[in-house]
C-alpha cells in the first residue's frame, strides 16, 4: 500500500472507531458484585506511618550495596593487574 493512502485509511478507521458504541457497564453488574459488602475506609496517618518504618529491605539493600563495591574493587585490582 502506498505512503499516500495510507493516511487516508488511518483517518476513515479512526472515525469508523469514534462512532462506535461502547458497553455499558453498570449492566455488567453481577448479583455477587451488588451483594459485596463496601470497602472499609482506613485513616491515612497510620497508613503513611507504616510507610515511613524500616522496612526488612534496609538490611538486604545494605548487604548488596557492599557486595557491589566489594565486586567494584575487585573489578577495579583486575583491571590494575593487565
Amino acid at each position: 500500500m502506498p505512503r499516500r493512502a495510507l493516511v487516508p485509511a488511518l483517518a476513515v478507521s479512526l472515525l469508523l472507531a469514534a462512532c462506535s458504541s461502547h458497553p455499558d457497564l453498570a449492566t455488567r453488574e453481577t448479583a455477587l458484585s451488588k451483594s459485596a459488602p463496601y470497602p472499609t475506609l482506613a485513616p491515612l496517618a497510620p497508613l503513611l506511618a507504616a510507610a515511613d518504618a524500616p522496612s526488612r529491605a534496609k538490611p538486604a539493600e545494605t548487604r548488596l550495596t557492599a557486595r557491589a563495591a566489594g565486586l567494584r574493587a575487585r573489578a577495579a585490582a583486575l583491571r590494575a593487574g593487565r
